[in-house]
């Protein structure tokens, strides 16, 4: 029995492995392969707990200072997001309409389009 840890950082990379394997909706488990971190600086603390709270609730991660966890007033951090790009983009899919938390939603779309489609 051999197991190997590999990594699997833009989607493209992902979609070749999963194909060599001949499996079927290889994009779509790409999307689910591809893990991404997102630093995002000065998010006030009201919108980096609502940000938080989405990505826990689907299974995935997001850090904020202890400041904003506690709702301290007035509390800015900066936070990472964490999560496969299925997730970002589930988050992205149950926050959009949100005028507050909008430019948040789209900066993380952007970093993580960009670097989920990057080349090695």
């Amino acid at each position: 029995m051999k197991a190997d840890k590999i990594v699997l950082s833009s989607i493209a990379k992902a979609t070749e492995i999963i194909d060599a394997l001949g499996s079927n909706n290889s994009k779509m488990m790409a999307s689910r392969a591809v893990h991404i971190n997102v630093l995002m600086r000065q998010v006030p603390g009201v919108e980096a707990r609502f940000i938080k709270t989405v990505y826990n609730d689907i299974g995935a991660e997001a850090a904020i200072s202890h400041q904003a966890y506690y709702e301290e007033d007035g509390a800015v951090t900066d936070m990472v997001v964490m999560g496969t790009v299925y997730q970002h983009r589930e988050v992205r899919r149950i926050l959009s309409g949100n005028p507050k938390i909008q430019p948040w939603i789209d900066a993380i779309s952007q970093a993580v389009e960009n670097a989920s489609e990057a080349q090695e």
